[in-house]
């Protein structure tokens, strides 16, 4: 009787996990390899997309220390024909729309201070071209992340990620000039924004 009072009123006074909405807007740059490559060409030109700027809105579900988001993103981008030695760019004639899923942790925190979270995930995107026999297509990706939220009131934060994406080359084959050939692609991005933490059920 004595441990079965005991175990109820520890249950009683120990904290719910309580699962929590959060909403969030980040924007920023990106840097890109991969996607093509010629290897005989002594200068090794890759035809790649150039300087992306990505804009984010997601919304996450937090539970203890585990957070799943999903998101909708919009890039802007440049085209470059890119050596060692020279670059040759055309201005605005990529851009993309993806949608993207995250599972991610809280590896590290300090008391109502900032909290630094790992994920992975993937993405997928819808890439258009500007050009006049560019043909849209989509590509499929693989993401990891480290996310860095700071408190700014009860409700809001800043957050800073840094997220790196491996995936699908944005050409075909047959569609690159002789002597190239297709590869991987991959973004390494530094995005900033805030977010709204929604009250708890």
């Amino acid at each position: 009787m004595r441990s079965t009072l005991l175990l109820l009123l520890a249950v009683g006074i120990t904290p719910r996990l309580t699962a929590q909405w959060r909403f969030s807007l980040a924007a920023g740059p990106a840097v890109t390899a991969g996607h093509s490559l010629d290897a005989v060409d002594p200068d090794r030109p890759a035809i790649l997309p150039d300087h992306p700027v990505n804009l984010v809105a997601g919304v996450a579900r937090q539970h203890g220390p585990w957070r799943v988001a999903v998101e909708g993103h919009r890039i802007t981008s440049d085209l470059a024909v890119r050596g060692a030695s020279a670059s040759v760019v055309t201005r605005g004639a990529l851009s993309a729309s993806g949608v993207g899923a995250e599972l991610s942790r809280r590896i590290a925190a300090s008391t109502a201070g900032p909290a630094l979270y790992a994920g992975a995930g993937a993405i997928y995107e819808r890439w258009a071209f500007a050009l006049a026999d560019g043909e849209a297509r989509w590509r499929a990706a693989a993401r990891a992340s480290l996310e860095l939220d700071v408190p700014l009131t009860r409700r809001w934060s800043a957050l800073v990620r840094a997220e790196g994406i491996a995936g699908q080359s944005l050409f075909r084959e047959e569609e690159l000039p002789e002597g190239y050939s297709s590869r991987h692609g991959y973004r390494a991005g530094l995005l900033l924004g805030v977010a709204l933490a929604g009250s708890p059920r």
